[in-house]
């Protein structure tokens, strides 16, 4: 998901030459290919690993596929984009057999640090062009000469929540800042959703991640303005979703909409709604990384994860959006019509944000943003 998701994001991250270092020695065993003819691929069985966002490790939707073929699956929660590669950045990396990446962590996955490793398609047939829709497939964020590095499996955007019995709509980030608001509004500690927002609010979202040294310190001395009306930053989706659900607070500036069901189910009501400075897109996808150990079985189940019923199941429970056409129509009424399915273009015009560069002298980098958002977040 994570970038997806909206959980904390950074307080572990690797600094800039943490990453570089670990590329050079990541980058040979990643290029150890695994593609085989179909005839190799053995039936799926055993045990299973994976790394996945929480609630994302289709625990209810392959139950069935688990139970037919004797599946265990054994899930390791992410709290943060960051804690997928700090895991490979040890001496011995764990035996994951599968994990997400948010699509704005491709370049770094795929070419810097090596952790992602070539998929044979024919294991994975579900991912076609008869089932899944145009804006996934044949893109840079999960492929690399023709090699596919990464199948993109569950998509969504993250926007603005909010109690409508205790505020009107907001309609832009800006609405967040009325003085009746103050001490009511959440913000999720989530780079991926909140790095976007923090250029947003500032007027620089074009320019993102791209943005100068001076623009940087512009941005956050902006977005804290919207720190002084918050009374919280969320740590984790269940924390805000109980915030929400017990009236602390009202709203949430930007955030994953999973916590409408969350809030919910906590017996609290919770609405969506999109501000002009427009939803924070992420498309996660399933990776193999080099130290799987069970292959064929992380290749059946992201199979899997792409058929349309469990793609029409996991997203109505979700709240999120299917890479599968063929799930739409499975899908009930609400989750069917919450998205224009027949104008994926709009959605994806703006393209998917990416991350700050590692190294630059022009921009501020991934540890200028860290910081930045270190300081933002002690400041609560």
């Amino acid at each position: 998901m994570t970038n997806g998701k909206t959980t904390p994001a950074l307080t572990t991250a690797p600094t800039r030459r943490g990453l570089l270092r670990m590329s050079a020695g990541l980058a040979g065993s990643a290029v150890l290919m695994r593609l085989t003819s179909s005839a190799a691929w053995a039936a799926p069985s055993g045990d299973l690993q994976i790394m996945a966002w929480e609630g994302y490790d289709l625990v209810p939707e392959l139950q069935a596929w688990r139970d037919a073929n004797g599946v265990k699956v054994e899930t390791t929660s992410m709290t943060s984009q960051d804690d997928v590669h700090t895991k490979f950045m040890a001496g011995n990396p764990p035996p994951f057999d599968l994990a997400e990446y948010n699509q704005a962590y491709a370049n770094l996955y795929i070419d810097q640090l090596g952790i992602t490793t070539p998929i044979d398609p024919v294991a994975v047939p579900n991912f076609n062009a008869d089932n899944i829709f145009e804006q996934f497939l044949g893109k840079a964020e999960w492929e690399r000469d023709g090699k596919l590095t990464g199948v993109p499996w569950i998509w969504g955007f993250n926007t603005s929540l909010y109690n409508a019995e205790a505020m009107a709509e907001p309609k832009s980030y800006k609405d967040f800042l009325a003085p009746e608001l103050k001490g009511k509004i959440a913000i999720v500690d989530d780079s991926v959703t909140m790095w976007p927002v923090t250029a947003r609010v500032a007027g620089l979202g074009a320019k993102y991640p791209n943005l100068t040294r001076d623009e940087l310190s512009a941005a956050f001395a902006e977005l804290a303005k919207y720190r002084d009306q918050a009374r919280m930053i969320a740590l984790n989706m269940g924390d805000v979703a109980t915030a929400l659900a017990s009236g602390d607070v009202v709203a949430v500036l930007c955030a994953d909409p999973a916590v409408i069901k969350m809030t919910e189910e906590l017996g609290g009501k919770l609405k969506m709604a999109v501000p002009e400075e427009g939803v924070v897109l992420w498309v996660d996808a399933w990776f193999v990384p080099p130290s799987a150990d069970n292959v064929e079985t992380a290749l059946a189940f992201i199979n899997e994860a792409l058929s349309p019923q469990a793609q029409a199941d996991i997203c109505m429970r979700l709240n999120q959006a299917p890479v599968s056409k063929q799930a739409v129509a499975l899908m009930d009424d609400a989750a069917r019509t919450r998205i224009d399915y027949n104008n994926l273009e709009a959605y994806f015009a703006g393209g998917l944000p990416g991350i700050p560069p590692l190294e630059s002298e022009e921009f501020a980098t991934y540890d200028d943003w860290i910081s930045a958002w270190q300081e933002f977040k002690a400041g609560i």
